[in-house]
């Protein structure tokens, strides 16, 4: 008998959810469009906070001091988990929605409405937060700061994945690396570059001598560790010795104290450079640093079993640690979360891409849209009916790193 309300409840989800199709398609579409940066994303915000609001879930916006973050709630029948759903819908510098981030902050949206037309009848709370500024800005870490996931259960999301599809089911897949982000201004004299050069102090040769102290540290770093950066300033005229020049420098690694680690001999480079050169140096730490991702293999597994069910081919799927870098790690510190990755082409295409913008919006694209938000809607619905998941998905939280990190 509790199978066959479960199962009356699944359709009910997906039919609530088939029959907004093309209202969530032209949601994903208005944030495809109107592409926002970080912490900028006021009509994407504000089109998923009316439309929440719309479909019955009570919405605080701002929401924990950031004006384009938000948090929607509703409640089921009675005391039960408390479930997230994560939705992103920041763009990219240059290149605008080329991380598929439109189709993370509509699938909010669809699960919204999937599991309003059964919460009456279940125990617990769907929450579904808005997220800002995951590409480079840490939304997730400052809403963690701020408390924003101290009574959450369960955290899901969806992410696109090229011509991908699946949950992380066993250890190590869906890992990430642990990023710290560092920039470096070096402040020297300026001189003519012919007339007096001894006179000057060369900031720009400070960057340089960064940049090959980082090159000759890379022989004495891990396989899975990444240094990767670019000078942002090198002066402003061949003919002058440059008095300022800066560099930006992205340090990865598999976990959050061995990147902090590596970020620290990165720091220590860049002291050198300025001792050796002479000149002054401030350091600045970009952005919060991101955890590495700790998934919820408990809610992996039956979230892969649902994109199955929901109609997705899951033969194909991510395998291993994603060498990328995420705020979501940081939340998976602090309850079970995992992500379900959907394909949105059918060839491999690169990410963060023109060719991700194209297939965030084509008509293939949001089919597995609809399908891959159906199968997180199943999931927090499997999270609702069934405590024992819950439970079981902190016990294995409490012990992740002693099961997985070996």
């Amino acid at each position: 008998m509790a199978n066959t309300t479960a199962d009356t409840l699944r359709d009910r989800v997906r039919a609530a959810i088939e029959s907004e199709r093309e209202h969530l398609v032209e949601v994903g579409e208005t944030i495809r469009l109107n592409p926002e940066l970080g912490y900028q994303e006021f009509i994407a915000s504000q089109t998923l906070a009316d439309q929440l609001r719309e479909a019955g879930f009570e919405v605080e916006k701002p929401y924990k001091g950031l004006e384009t973050a938000f948090r929607a709630t509703r409640k089921g029948s009675g005391d039960g988990p408390t479930v997230a759903i994560l939705a992103e819908y920041d763009a990219l510098k240059g290149i605008g929605h080329g991380c598929g981030h439109n189709l993370i902050g509509a699938s909010g949206l669809a699960v919204a409405l999937g599991l309003g037309a059964v919460l009456d009848e279940v125990n617990g709370t769907v929450v579904i937060m808005g997220t800002p500024a995951e590409e480079g800005g840490g939304g997730k870490v400052r809403l963690l700061e701020a408390g924003a996931f101290d009574d959450i259960d369960a955290v899901l999301m969806i992410h696109h994945m090229g011509d991908e599809t699946g949950s992380a089911v066993d250890w190590p897949d869906g890992t990430s690396l642990a990023t710290n982000g560092l920039g470096f201004e070096f402040f020297g004299k300026p001189a003519h570059a012919a007339g007096d050069p001894y006179n000057g102090v060369n900031a720009l040769n400070a960057v340089i001598q960064t940049f090959e102290g980082i090159d000759a540290l890379r022989q004495h770093i891990t396989m899975d560790a990444r240094i990767h950066g670019i000078i942002t300033h090198g002066g402003d005229a061949a003919n002058v010795v440059p008095k300022y020049a800066a560099c930006s420098f992205g340090i990865r690694a598999s976990f959050s104290e061995t990147a902090a680690d590596l970020a620290a001999k990165v720091r220590h480079i860049a002291e050198g450079a300025a001792l050796v050169t002479g000149c002054e140096l401030k350091v600045t730490e970009r952005d919060a640093p991101y955890a590495d991702k700790r998934p919820s293999y408990v809610l992996g597994r039956k979230f892969h079993e649902n994109m199955a069910a929901a109609g997705l081919d899951t033969h194909k799927m991510p395998k291993g640690r994603m060498m990328a870098s995420t705020d979501l790690g940081n939340v998976s510190h602090r309850a079970p979360a995992v992500a379900g990755y959907f394909a949105i082409s059918e060839t491999p295409i690169p990410h963060h891409s023109q060719q991700v913008l194209d297939a965030s919006g084509s008509e293939y694209g949001y089919g597995q849209f609809v399908k891959a938000s159906t199968a997180m809607a199943w999931t927090a619905l499997d999270v609702l009916l069934d405590p024992a998941m819950s439970k079981a998905a902190w016990d294995e939280h409490a012990n992740w790193l002693e099961k997985y990190s070996g």
